[in-house]
């Protein structure tokens, strides 16, 4: 990949690790973002700036883009001086934003009329996993492009599923954080729970965590909670974000979810109570306020 240029719309928490990634393995990144602090931090690892979408389409024929939600996802690709308009015939999208099945297939039409490839990507991970290019990629596309692209998709993740058709990896990414954020909302409930009736945080975690109820979200991330650390690596507010098109998936689908409206209900409820920048682990700190204890002394 050495002397490869890449382009990159979208510097924030992922974006930035995935550029500073590709920066370290020798690949040229021209970046653009509306935020001055994300252009600054970037420049600042070694990333080419660019004004506007126009400038990255210009000296990229690979674009990545790491987008907050759907709506800014349009606006970049199909606005009048979007990606699509200004970008080369032949260049390739790869679109890693968490977003729904339908916008990604809305895009992915436009490019295929303009002569242009996208590939749907949708990731795990969370900024350190980015950095380190140890991110979990699920690609929606043909075979043939994602086998074009496989050098480039490997520099970024150390696991790369492939889902099939555009639109599916955006679908295996929403079905999944429902599954992760509805365990961490049932292990915020447990926990407190288990701590109001006596048991010692610390050693209700240690054992919790080698038990069946355990999951991947409650080992990484309630290993902070008994420490009073909600230091975000996934915003509450942005799983707020990823339970509304949650439930709008399920709406186009036809298809009555029981859990999801509950588990939005408490994540609307801590974004209301002003833990939106925390992570998403913060609604545990809603079921204290309900029970009547810190988890942590003061």
């Amino acid at each position: 990949m050495t002397n490869e240029i890449v382009g990159l719309v979208g510097l924030g928490n992922i974006g930035g690790g995935m550029c500073r990634r590709m920066l370290e393995k020798g690949i040229t990144v021209v970046g653009f973002d509306v935020s001055p602090v994300a252009v600054k931090a970037a420049a600042g690892w070694g990333a080419a700036i660019e004004r506007d979408l126009a400038g990255v389409a210009k000296r990229a024929h690979v674009i990545v883009t790491s987008l907050p939600n759907p709506a800014i996802v349009r606006d970049v690709f199909l606005g009048s001086n979007g990606l699509i308009a200004k970008a080369r015939s032949g260049t390739t999208f790869i679109e890693t934003s968490t977003i729904d099945p339908n916008t990604i297939r809305e895009v992915a039409r436009a490019a295929d009329v303009a002569g242009m490839d996208l590939l749907d990507v949708a990731l795990s991970g969370e900024p350190p996993q980015a950095l380190k290019g140890e991110l979990v990629f699920q690609v929606g596309g043909p075979d043939v492009l994602i086998d074009e692209h496989l050098g480039l998709l490997e520099v970024l993740a150390k696991k790369i599923n492939r889902t099939g058709a555009i639109g599916s990896a955006k679908t295996v990414k929403l079905v999944n954080n429902l599954m992760s954020i509805g365990n961490v909302a049932v292990a915020a409930e447990a926990f407190v729970l288990g701590v109001k009736c006596g048991m010692e945080p610390q050693r209700l975690y240690d054992i919790l965590s080698i038990s069946g109820g355990r999951s991947a979200h409650f080992i990484s991330g309630f290993t902070n909670v008994v420490q009073g650390d909600y230091k975000p690596g996934f915003k509450t507010s942005l799983a707020l974000k990823d339970l509304n098109l949650i439930l709008d998936l399920a709406k186009d689908e036809k298809y009555a979810t029981k859990l999801a409206p509950v588990i939005t209900s408490l994540y609307h409820d801590a974004v209301d109570g002003g833990l939106g920048e925390d992570n998403f682990t913060s609604v545990v700190k809603r079921y204290e306020v309900a029970a009547g204890i810190k988890i942590v002394k003061e």
